[in-house]
């Protein structure tokens, strides 16, 4: 499993004013996901790809267990925020329908990987103790589902980043808070379109001021269609569920 405190970590220290350290938030939990959806995949750009069910087709589905983390930097105006979480399922499934060169009706094991990372940059607009919150995000995305049946092994691989419109409306009454944000981009080029959608939620409390407890919902909604790398690949996938942790306010 790949960790993605490193990548965090840079991304904040990166954003620290030389001179001076601001208002700063570090938060880390558990995630407990699971994955939902269809893919296909046809080798060519000739035929179209059929949707199978992940769960029938592939068995995934089950919900795991993905380390969490998040990072916030207050810089007055603009706010800086990069969370990041990573994935893992597996599973047995019959196939659907053909998947690469494998044919329909084959027993499979399969095993899904998904690291993702969101940076956002946005700026408050203050209500008393509501603020909204709009700016730009990216999320960068590495999701590869592999199938076998212990003599063809097929894979498909899908990353890349993805700018998303961005919105956060937070409540912050000192020891209780929340927050909910979402990004959205929906987009055609070339040969490809997709659409994704970013929501993350959470209810904090704070018994001392540097100390926060959290608890809350993260989805991630991705949808490709098209001719990827000369293969068709539709896919159309979400991973959510609910997160928990605790953090630090500096």
């Amino acid at each position: 499993m790949r960790n993605c405190t490193p990548i965090l970590a840079g991304l904040l220290l990166l954003a620290l004013p030389a001179c001076s350290l601001p208002p700063a938030e570090v938060q880390a939990g558990l995630a407990l996901l699971s994955i939902d959806g269809d893919v296909g995949y046809v080798e060519g750009s000739s035929n179209a790809s059929i949707d199978q069910d992940a769960e029938s087709a592939f068995g995934l589905g089950d919900t795991k267990g993905s380390p969490y983390i998040r990072g916030q930097l207050d810089l007055g105006m603009p706010v800086i925020t990069v969370s990041a979480f990573s994935f893992e399922d597996e599973g047995q499934g019959v196939l659907d329908a053909d998947f690469g060169s494998l044919s329909t009706g084959l027993a499979v094991n399969s095993t899904l990987e998904m690291q993702a990372l969101k940076a956002a940059i946005s700026f408050d607009i203050g209500l008393g103790p509501v603020s909204i919150s709009p700016g730009i995000a990216v999320d960068y995305f590495d999701l590869s589902i592999e199938a076998t049946n212990g003599l063809t092994t097929e894979q498909v691989d899908l990353n890349g980043p993805l700018p998303l419109g961005f919105l956060r409306a937070t409540v912050d009454f000192g020891t209780l808070g929340a927050f909910v944000e979402a990004g959205y981009v929906a987009a055609d080029v070339d040969e490809v379109e997709g659409e994704m959608l970013d929501v993350e939620a959470q209810l904090v409390y704070r018994p001392w001021s540097a100390l926060e407890l959290f608890a809350g919902y993260r989805l991630m909604h991705l949808e490709l269609d098209g001719v990827i790398d000369n293969d068709t690949v539709d896919s159309d996938l979400t991973i959510s569920g609910l997160i928990f942790g605790g953090g630090l306010k500096f």
